[in-house]
This record gives structure tokens, C-alpha cells and sequence, in this order.
């Protein structure tokens, strides 16, 4: 990790009256919070793109097909 063990983090406390956290071992923290910075792994990860035109088109398109059956109901 980028802070040694025992140092103190300083800023990422986030709970009201609480201490600062301490850096622990490597050992110490999961497997899978190695792989969060990787950028090849988290793309692996997601099959569909994360890009904001695919969601706006897959929103606009299921808003679009819940409207034309609300419609054949009436």
C-alpha cells in the first residue's frame, strides 16, 4: 500500500468524534481491494458500457416501451 503500517490517515475519517484510521498490513485488508485501482480488471468486470449515451439511450428506450403498454391498456 502507499502508507507504511501504523501511519495515520489523516482526512478519511468519516464518523463524527472518531479517530482518524491507521494504516494496517497488506495482509490485513481483502484480496479484492488490490484489484480496484486496476483498470483492466474493473473493465473485465462490467459487460455493458459505462459510457452516459448507452444509459441515456437504454432509459429513453425502456421509458418508451413502458408509455406503448400503458398506452394498449387504455
Amino acid at each position: 500500500s502507499a502508507a507504511p503500517e501504523g501511519t495515520v490517515l489523516k482526512g478519511l475519517n468519516y464518523i463524527k468524534d472518531r479517530a482518524d484510521p491507521i494504516a494496517l498490513e497488506d495482509k490485513a485488508y481483502p484480496e479484492w481491494l488490490w484489484s480496484l485501482l486496476d483498470e483492466k480488471k474493473q473493465k473485465q468486470k462490467t459487460s455493458k458500457p459505462a459510457n452516459r449515451q448507452f444509459h441515456r439511450k437504454q432509459n429513453r428506450e425502456s421509458i418508451k416501451a413502458s408509455n406503448f403498454m400503458k398506452d394498449k391498456k387504455n
